[in-house]
């Protein structure tokens, strides 16, 4: 079988067998591919370790004859130590299922390989709020999907918004002034800190973003304009972003990587 050599990070990934596991993983070079890794789950198995969740190495792979290829080797490049953090691996999981969700097979995207990386870090930093990570992450996805928000006009009116709250409006497709916003039970109040944040976020400044220090309130916000934008243009909720809530709310700490 032909053998290539890529860069990859491990989205997804499932036992088969008895001691196979297939992997979803996004690789710089050949987009999204699908790849099973012989024996990793025997205990002395060197593929163990280089085929969790979120693991990024440089990959040794052969060409399957069907639609999977065959993982031989693996180097590990960067492995983000979140497996007894719950918030932190769910927050990666949700990047990992949303790169999962966007992206067709066989499509290399080099720009998008190297954000779902960065957005790996971020969640594993621990000197980070790994809430902030996964707005950003959602942010520039959803750009990307073609799908960036009004946020200087009103996305009903047309004028321009003043410097006071406004309303979210994810079927308008961005924030509507305080008379247009009424008509739209569903808009999410914004104070006028979401608004300068999400327009930061607009921007692309990724240091920028990195200095900023949201808090709690602003963050949940935040969140739930991404969350509510991405079912609404991927038509399908993130399962991810149940799994956050939950560990919000229970104050989990640990958590159990699949």
């Amino acid at each position: 079988m032909p053998t290539y050599t890529d860069e990859g990070i491990v989205l997804r990934r499932i036992d088969y067998g008895e001691s196979d596991r297939i992997l979803t993983v996004l690789t710089r070079e050949h987009g999204k591919i699908g790849v099973i890794a012989r024996g990793a789950r025997r205990p002395q198995s060197r593929l163990a370790a280089r085929t969790d969740l979120f693991v990024r190495s440089r990959m040794q792979l052969a060409k399957g004859r069907g639609e999977l290829d065959v993982l031989t080797q693996a180097e590990p490049l960067a492995a983000p130590a979140m497996a007894h953090d719950a918030r932190r691996a769910a927050c990666a999981a949700l990047c990992a299922e949303l790169t999962d969700r966007v992206l067709e097979n066989h499509h290399a995207d080099a720009e998008i390989y190297t954000l779902v990386a960065a957005a790996l870090r971020a969640c594993a930093d621990p000197a980070r709020d790994p809430r902030a990570a996964i707005v950003w992450f959602a942010r520039r996805m959803i750009d990307r999907l073609g799908y960036a928000p009004q946020l200087h006009e009103c996305a009903s009116c047309e004028r321009t918004l003043p410097a006071q709250p406004a309303g979210f409006s994810v079927t308008a497709g961005g924030l509507l002034c305080a008379g247009c916003a009424v008509h739209d039970p569903g808009a999410i109040e914004c104070s006028v800190r979401v608004i300068k944040v999400l327009r930061t976020a607009a921007s692309g400044d990724a240091d920028l973003w990195a200095r900023l220090r949201l808090d709690a309130a602003t963050l949940a916000v935040l969140e739930l304009i991404v969350e509510r934008e991405l079912e609404q243009h991927l038509d399908r909720r993130l399962r991810s972003f149940d799994v956050l809530r939950a560990i919000e709310g229970s104050g989990e700490v640990g958590l159990q990587l699949h």
